[in-house]
């Protein structure tokens, strides 16, 4: 049995389950799906909602399913588009800039995702990594 670790969480915008969201609203408790790759994303929305005037559950470091727009392969490090969905993590690329960071959601987990729009279970464990000079 596995024990998830939900928050709840005020929506900026209409959220699909499913996707990864991050606080990058200057009002307090708020998600929405990461504006760049520089945004620190949270955890995965485990609902979907319409209603901006409610919360949402995100599962934060815990296991959780998340919809990927890429293919992956399983133990890789995931980052996330901006609209949420699962896309193998990429390094920051020190030669346009020495001041890059990107950020990441977790590990795939489940199986390697061979198709877009596949559901797959990550680990979630945010976290950014940073270019050096």
């Amino acid at each position: 049995m596995s024990i998830l670790h939900t928050d709840s969480f005020k929506v900026a915008t209409t959220l699909a389950a499913y996707r990864a969201v991050a606080c990058v609203s200057s009002t307090a408790n708020t998600v929405q799906y990461p504006e760049s790759a520089q945004n620190p994303v949270i955890g995965v929305t485990s609902d979907t909602v319409k209603d901006t005037n409610t919360a949402i559950p995100v599962i934060t470091h815990s296991r959780a399913k998340l919809f990927f727009n890429d293919t992956c392969a399983a133990g890789q490090l995931v980052g996330v588009d901006t609209s949420g969905r699962g896309i193998p993590f990429t390094m920051p690329n020190t030669t346009t800039s020495l001041s890059l960071a990107s950020q990441y959601i977790g590990v795939l987990v489940g199986d390697s995702v061979a198709a877009t729009g596949t559901i797959a279970e990550i680990f979630v464990r945010p976290g950014f990594v940073r270019s050096s000079s």
